[in-house]
Parts: structure tokens; C-alpha cells; sequence
């Protein structure tokens, strides 16, 4: 299993670097620098934090950044199946939990 998860890890990880670098490209931003920036924030960028599993994503930025995000590459016509997939994944892992959390309640 932890082979399937590292190998796992390091796919998501080239996909979401280079669906940021599409978005980089559209808006005429060196995406190298974008993401050499990115990887030197290692207290939480390039972590362990954010990686236990637990309740879905919350807060004002996270939700806030990621939308604008995703509509900026809406409008460059760009396709970021999976930064649209974080969306999707965290309303149906809030709704789980609030329905666990109702139903011990």
C-alpha cells in the first residue's frame, strides 16, 4: 500500500505542477519561478502538513483561492481537471462528515 500511495503522491504532484504551469503559460508567467517559489515554502508547501486525512478544507482563503484560480483558467479556456477535482472532492468529504457527525449527534 505504501508503494501505491508514494507513487500515487509523486503523479499528483507532477500533474498539479503542470496544470499550474498551463495556467502560468496562458497568463505569460515563468512557471518554473512560479513553482521554484512555491516548493521553498517547505513549513507547509513541501510538508507533511496538510496531509493527514481528517475533515474537508474550510477557512476564508483556501476555499476563496482555489475558486479564483479555477476561474481565471475557466476564462483562459485552460483545463485543470484536477484543481477542479479538489472542489468536488471537499464538498463531498464535508457532506460525509456532517452527516456522520448528524448521525452520532
Amino acid at each position: 500500500m505504501l508503494k501505491y500511495v508514494c507513487n500515487t503522491f509523486h503523479a499528483l504532484k507532477i500533474t498539479f505542477a503542470n496544470e499550474i504551469g498551463s495556467i502560468c503559460q496562458a497568463v505569460g508567467v515563468d512557471s518554473h519561478e512560479v513553482m521554484d517559489l512555491f516548493c521553498r515554502d517547505t513549513k507547509l508547501n513541501i510538508s507533511p502538513a496538510y496531509l493527514k486525512p481528517g475533515f474537508a478544507f474550510g477557512g476564508s482563503c483556501l476555499p476563496k483561492d482555489l475558486r479564483a484560480l479555477l476561474y481565471q483558467a475557466k476564462t483562459l479556456d485552460v483545463q485543470t481537471p484536477l484543481l477542479t477535482g479538489v472542489r468536488r472532492v471537499t464538498s463531498c468529504r464535508f457532506s460525509e462528515q456532517l452527516i456522520s457527525w448528524w448521525i452520532v449527534a
